[in-house]
């Protein structure tokens, strides 16, 4: 069997993730690294075996045995690399979102469009078994029309603002996730949003504390997202996440009860692990993240179509995009020309 042999490009916490489940899956071949940090590039190649790190990712692309790359670089920094690894002629999985910057976006996009080169974007929820029961009860007409959509994603101040820099964007970061999927169920373009934000706990380092926006869609149904990363550092789970579905046959319940599905207690206290998106089982990684990097890895090797191309990233992007601006100028935002 044909292995894809592929490179990581930036190896923080989700690019190290990456590099581990390609170097398990007998279907890749994990060959090299790149990071200007080079002493972690380093230490994540030893603990995996590869030999082959870069502090400039253009050494890693200009490997001709080298069919395809991850690119985990900062969400703003993923335009160079992306148009890098296009003139090199690599397919590309790029971690979401496809830019912080709509043109930077859309150069993308247009970019691809002009290659030969597939891409697809690392939107893991899709990959989630919860998810995609969801997905097939509507395309099946189990739950009608969609009426409105509620999401909810929210997580410990102690987790993510812990790590990221000052005047990370929590709409760009942690709801596209949310707005991919609401892109994803939805029956129509959405035509209006309108958004409002709270910053206390950290606004030292120019963050929003928590959002809520509402999103209208030409067909008059309506989708509630709602997200925050200022949890206590004592809450029961590192992630707060649950979705409603509602149309007018049927509804879908996603995290009701508890997002991750498993509690564990003990003198230490509670534990929720995560069993979804990337658990670790027998010292490998499992869940959303591997599925994800299979079904790209089997996309390249066998010619088909990319499972979420960056088309429709560009959709929940521009839906980022237009929360911002209505949290900045307290106005509704219109996604479409007719108002």
């Amino acid at each position: 069997m044909r292995q894809l042999k592929v490179g990581v490009i930036g190896v923080g916490q989700m690019g190290a993730k990456h590099a581990e489940v390609y170097a398990r899956l007998p279907q890749a071949e994990l060959v090299g690294l790149a990071d200007p940090r080079i002493d972690v590039c380093r230490q994540v190649a030893g603990s995996l075996g590869v030999e082959d790190v870069y502090e400039d990712y253009q050494e890693l692309l200009a490997r001709a045995d080298l069919d395809a790359v991850s690119i985990c670089t900062p969400d703003e920094a993923h335009k160079e690399p992306v148009l890098a690894a296009i003139d090199a002629g690599k397919h590309i999985m790029l971690e979401k979102p496809l830019a912080t910057e709509l043109q930077e976006a859309e150069e993308i996009v247009s970019a691809l469009e002009r290659s030969s080169v597939k891409a697809m974007v690392a939107y893991l929820l899709r990959f989630d078994p919860r998810y995609l029961v969801v997905k097939e009860a509507i395309e099946r007409g189990d739950l009608g029309e969609i009426e409105y959509i509620v999401a909810h994603r929210n997580s410990p101040h102690t987790e993510g603002p812990k790590r990221y820099k000052a005047g990370t964007s929590l709409t760009m970061h942690v709801a596209v996730h949310d707005l991919d999927l609401i892109a994803w169920f939805m029956q129509t373009q959405p035509s209006k949003v309108f958004a409002i934000a709270a910053s206390k706990l950290l606004k030292v380092k120019q963050m929003t504390d928590a959002a809520s926006a509402l999103i209208t869609f030409e067909d008059g149904a309506f989708a509630s997202v709602n997200y925050s990363w200022v949890l206590p550092d004592r809450s029961t789970t590192r992630l707060d996440a649950r979705m409603e579905v509602v149309g007018t046959l049927g509804s879908a319940y996603v995290g009701v009860y508890h997002e991750q599905a498993v509690l564990l207690t003990s003198a230490g206290g509670i534990d929720a692990p995560d069993v979804h998106h990337a658990p670790r089982y027998g010292g490998e990684v499992r869940g959303d993240l591997r599925e994800e990097l299979i079904a790209f890895v089997n996309c390249v090797l066998h010619d088909r179509p990319s499972p979420v191309p960056v088309e429709e990233g560009l959709h929940s992007l521009k839906l980022a995009n237009a929360i911002e601006e209505s949290i900045s100028t307290g106005k509704a935002v219109y996604t479409r020309s007719e108002k």
